[in-house]
């Protein structure tokens, strides 16, 4: 078991609270279509997931939809 070095708690000013735990970015932007131009632009990779997809189908087609822009294939079922 670690030793305890100090039993004083942490302030605002000490090393812990200096650096940010999370990094990321704010996007101002007018449209889906300009936060989907900057986000390409940043990374260098095409967004394949900023698409509408309409929540009224079956969960099952939604699932295809997105596995099928991963290029991936659902698992057949063993019967």
């Amino acid at each position: 078991m670690g030793k305890i070095v100090s039993e004083k708690l942490a302030t605002k000013d000490d090393w812990i609270f200096s650096k940010s735990f999370h990094s990321f970015k704010i996007y101002k932007v007018n449209s889906l279509e300009d936060y989907i131009k900057q986000r390409e632009k940043d990374s260098g990779l095409k967004n394949i997931f900023l698409e509408k997809i309409d929540s009224k189908k079956p969960r099952k087609k939604i699932i295809k939809i997105i596995l099928e822009k991963l290029r991936l294939k659902l698992p057949e079922r063993k019967k």
